[in-house]
């Protein structure tokens, strides 16, 4: 097996630094990492196999946030922001925002408000036609359930991950990068215990880059 693509003396920094390490992780022959020799070694650490799974939502997860990211760019480009009125207060000009009837009602509650409130409330409606039509059109509430739905399998894969025994460097590594990726995925944190965390991170992953060159020296 080839040694994964890490460098033994600097790694690199910001999301490649969680990137290389992920690669030197996923490089592990689950049939090795458990420390082991006899029947005991044939069998994978459980915790990286978890890793794996999470790993895969998580850059389901990331893609479709890009996505909804991107259709709802489009959709405020289109109808200038989300649905709502302006509310103007008194005589001098100042104003608020309302994106639901209530806050309507709360800003204008004076019976001398009625015909101000009714044109607001229809303000308001059509405001919400417009945003529905144009989401059915650009796809942007699908795309924000698809997210939704995918970062909770993924949340469901990180706590079973955390929750598990490690057998392994691999399986102890494979947790830490899941923290670090969910918390602090560009390695931009310098508050402890960030920094603390990232430095054990890369000396489990030199620990495990030092067993894979050898197991390819040995074949």
């Amino acid at each position: 097996m080839a040694s994964c693509e890490l460098r033994r003396h600097r790694f690199r920094k910001g999301r490649s630094f969680l990137a290389d390490a992920a690669a030197c992780i996923a490089a592990t022959d689950p049939a090795r990492e458990s420390g082991g020799r006899g029947e005991g070694a044939c069998s994978a650490d459980p915790a990286v196999s978890v890793w794996r799974d999470w790993l895969a939502a998580h850059r389901l997860y990331r893609e479709t946030c890009r996505r909804r990211q991107k259709l709802e760019a489009e959709m405020l480009g289109e109808l200038g922001r989300s649905p709502c009125v302006k509310i103007v207060l008194n005589e001098d000009g100042d104003f608020r925002w309302a994106s639901t009837i209530r806050e309507i009602d709360r800003l204008l509650p004076n019976p001398e408000h009625e015909a101000t409130r009714r044109k607001a409330r229809s303000d308001l409606a059509a405001r919400h036609a417009e945003w529905n039509e144009s989401d059915r059109r650009i796809g942007y509430s699908r795309a924000r359930k698809a997210e939704l739905e995918i970062g909770t399998v993924e949340q469901a894969f990180a706590r079973q991950l955390w929750q598990m025994p490690s057998r392994s460097a691999a399986g102890v590594a494979a947790k830490m990068h899941c923290l670090l990726e969910i918390e602090d995925p560009t390695s931009g944190l310098h508050q402890e215990p960030w920094p603390q965390l990232r430095h054990i991170l890369a000396d489990l992953v030199r620990l495990i880059d030092d067993r894979l060159s050898f197991q390819t020296l040995s074949e």
